[in-house]
């Protein structure tokens, strides 16, 4: 297990009495546009939490998906296996500066490509020992030269909110902005019909 046991279990203990960490879904129709287009057939969602964003891609295609979080019991034995592709979204801003480092090459140690997901405001909740859950509150900028320490190749993508900073650690292929254009108007058209019709989260 990797960074702070005293952070993890309070993770723990508030992942044990309510529901929280499940926001990630709400990246959905940005990042699964990004997904189909680098088609991986393994992906790893690193610091899950109570998310169930992986089984929720609809990829299209079979691929093997793994849950992970040292702060959920059932899914907290990490794999030993690389992966095709890491998802980690709101994850970061939860580890201590001085664990970032450790946490990142992890992460990188288990993949071969990621999607990385951090949001650089202060959350509402607040831990057992008073600190805000959010305990690394970093602009966009910031993450990028940390995250470039481990990833050499860092290019941005969208994201549900301005507060969150995203970014894919692969280049895009010549003539692959116009799929991926053509795939996120898809995943807007049917982002708002669930809003009209009441079902958008």
């Amino acid at each position: 297990m990797v960074g702070n046991p005293d952070l993890i279990e309070q993770y723990r203990q508030i992942h044990a009495t309510s529901a929280y960490g499940t926001t990630s879904v709400k990246n959905l129709r940005f990042i699964r546009p990004e997904i189909q287009l680098l088609a991986p057939r393994s992906i790893i969602d690193y610091g899950c939490g109570q998310s169930r964003l992986i089984h929720a891609l609809d990829l299209g295609y079979p691929a093997k998906l793994v849950r992970y979080d040292p702060a959920i019991p059932e899914v907290s034995e990490k794999p030993t296996e690389v992966f095709d592709l890491l998802i980690n979204v709101d994850v970061l801003e939860h580890i201590e500066e001085t664990d970032l480092d450790s946490v990142i090459e992890d992460m990188r140690s288990l993949c071969r490509n990621a999607l990385i997901i951090i949001d650089t405001k202060l959350a509402v909740k607040l831990l057992a020992d008073g600190r805000n859950a959010h305990v690394t509150v970093r602009p966009a900028e910031w993450w990028k030269e940390r995250l470039g320490r481990h990833f050499p190749h860092l290019e941005r993508v969208a994201t549900v909110r301005r507060s969150r900073a995203g970014f894919r650690t692969w280049p895009r292929k010549p003539g692959e902005l116009k799929r991926y254009l053509g795939k996120r108007a898809i995943e807007n058209a049917r982002y708002l019909g669930r809003k009209f019709s009441g079902r958008a989260k």
